[in-house]
């Protein structure tokens, strides 16, 4: 309980912090800024209220921005970290492949939107393709790093125990790579959250980025584009809080 108030306490001041910094930023723009953009960033407390006001109109955004994270997440992982377990603790797969996943890891991953839209249609499922694509690479290499960096003298005590393959991946080469797993984790909701925004700039009628760019270009209305911001930034949050809850329930002796 004591952990869990502590943690609660963390992400309050964070909060806090932000709103503050958010706060000074408003008013420096708005106090020496040239006039037309006084104004430009409103104050926190109203992007708030109008947060609250709007949420029936945000919340179809909400949700779809939320949808194509969460599956594009889901689908990476699913694919790269047992690739990554794999590659990691196979050495001969790991000079195999490793020179193949240096040479398309630094291709943006937008040149293929195109092809995407192509083969996948309009709709939900080439953004989450290409959500995917930026993400498995990420995911692929950090954990191949952590199952790579396993001392070897870790897999030889439980090899000389009779271990079989698979043992060795459930009880060695799986937990000590988990935190890292975990780490790039993190890192990567961020990186899905800027590939949404170049994602639902085509063809999107629902998602934060396409009301947060309506409001802009459209409307001129900065105060409704931040509190578009505000939302953005609140599903990240989500995604954090999630991510550090399974966290604590999978790797709990990080926590004793």
């Amino acid at each position: 309980m004591r952990r869990l108030q502590n943690y609660l306490v963390g992400y309050l001041l964070g909060v806090v912090l932000f709103l503050g910094l958010w706060w000074l930023a408003s008013w420096a723009v708005a106090t020496f800024a040239a006039k037309p953009l006084q104004g430009a960033v409103p104050p926190p407390l109203r992007a708030i209220v109008i947060l609250l006001d709007e949420w029936q109109s945000l919340v179809p955004h909400f949700f779809a921005s939320g949808y194509r994270v969460l599956s594009g997440l889901l689908l990476s992982i699913v694919i790269a970290m047992p690739l990554g377990l794999v590659i990691g603790h196979e050495r001969l797969l790991d000079r195999l492949l490793s020179p193949s996943i240096y040479l398309t890891y630094p291709i943006p991953k937008v040149v293929f939107l195109p092809l995407l839209f192509v083969f996948l249609g309009i709709y939900d499922a080439p953004k989450i393709g290409l959500i995917t694509l930026v993400l498995v690479f990420q995911l692929l290499l950090s954990t191949r790093d952590a199952a790579k960096s396993i001392p070897k003298s870790h897999i030889l005590a439980v090899v000389s125990a009779g271990a079989s393959k698979w043992h060795i991946y459930k009880h060695v080469v799986l937990p000590a790579s988990l935190p890292a797993m975990f780490s790039a984790l993190r890192v990567s909701v961020g990186v899905a959250i800027m590939a949404l925004a170049l994602t639902e700039a085509f063809a999107s009628r629902y998602g934060l980025w396409r009301y947060i760019y309506d409001q802009w270009s459209r409307y001129g209305n900065y105060e409704h584009m931040f509190a578009g911001i505000l939302a953005m930034g609140i599903l990240g949050l989500v995604f954090y809080i999630i991510i550090d809850l399974i966290e604590r329930w999978v790797c709990k002796w990080q926590y004793v």
